[in-house]
């Protein structure tokens, strides 16, 4: 069960990169072991309003003294890489649909350490599917289902619909693009008004908004503060930077977008503060690599 589990967690990871963030036979869709070429016509005839797919590939990496980590900190550090085909699919009500399909590709990983073998069978598909993710191996085997808060966005389905969904892929790019801004939905003025009703820190000039906000209005119990930075010429979320009480850096993460009239998602690097069991620090460092988008093809 613990693999099904990281898997979910690999998913939320997802989520929080492409999206920062109803099929009428979801029961039946879930029971389909056929190709993909089967599920995603299905999916589109169900009445989806934009389909997108992507590939992205991520690697994981440690930045630390190496020569103050202990053994058992070493085996906490487990450098990874990935490649993974993303297919989403935007229903009417808002619930986005996703397909998850693990990619093959020449790996450089070195771990300075042997892990354990593990006999547990590789989870190479993930459907979700409404209120429910379902997991395969590479022969299309099921290997479990699990409930899963159901990804909606409703506002998106809202602009969609307006849309000819004959159209050619550059207004369905355009409004991908557009969610994945971060800010979807805002604009500049408006997002430095609400900051400025709230008490919040800003600073902006002709090129960028930067603002910082207390979790702790979001989030009970929280203590850090984040701050976030908008490139005006886009209306996208740059960079934002994440402090623990005591002012220092714990997190940081960085957002890269192709040069041209649709700035799509192009890269991100997430840093994370890590605290290893004798106590020494790590960057957890994750880069992902986001391209061959196609949209309603």
């Amino acid at each position: 069960m613990t693999f099904m589990l990281n898997t979910l967690n690999r998913i939320i990871i997802l989520l929080i990169i492409v999206l920062i963030t109803g099929c009428q036979n979801e029961s039946e869709l879930l029971n389909k072991m056929g190709n993909k070429d089967n599920l995603s016509i299905e999916l589109k005839s169900g009445g989806a309003l934009l389909a997108v797919s992507y590939e992205i590939t991520t690697y994981q990496r440690y930045e630390c003294d190496f020569e103050e980590l202990t053994e058992l900190d070493l085996a906490h550090l487990n450098p990874s890489e990935e490649k993974q085909r993303i297919e989403m699919y935007l229903m009417p009500d808002g619930t986005v649909n996703m397909v998850i399909e693990e990619l093959d590709f020449e790996r450089t990983i070195n771990i300075p350490h042997e892990i354990a073998p593990c006999d547990l069978p590789k989870i190479k598909r993930t459907e979700i599917i409404g209120n429910s993710v379902t997991f395969y191996d590479g022969n299309r085997k099921m290997l479990g289902s699990h409930p899963f808060q159901s990804i909606k966005n409703e506002a998106w389905a809202d602009q969609m619909s307006r849309f000819d969904n004959r159209l050619v892929s550059e207004q369905p790019a355009k409004s991908f693009a557009i969610l994945q801004s971060c800010v979807f939905g805002y604009s500049i003025e408006e997002m430095i008004e609400d900051a400025q009703v709230k008490g919040q820190f800003i600073a902006h000039d002709e090129h960028f908004v930067t603002v910082r906000t207390n979790l702790s209005e979001t989030r009970q119990g929280a203590t850090t503060a984040r701050v976030v930075i908008v490139d005006k010429s886009i209306n996208k979320v740059v960079a934002s930077v994440t402090y623990n009480e005591n002012e220092k850096v714990i997190s940081r993460m960085y957002f890269g977008y192709q040069n041209d009239d649709i700035p799509l998602l192009r890269a991100t690097v997430s840093e994370t503060l890590l605290e290893m069991p004798s106590g020494a620090e790590a960057w957890q460092i994750t880069t992902s690599l986001l391209e061959n988008y196609k949209f309603n093809n």
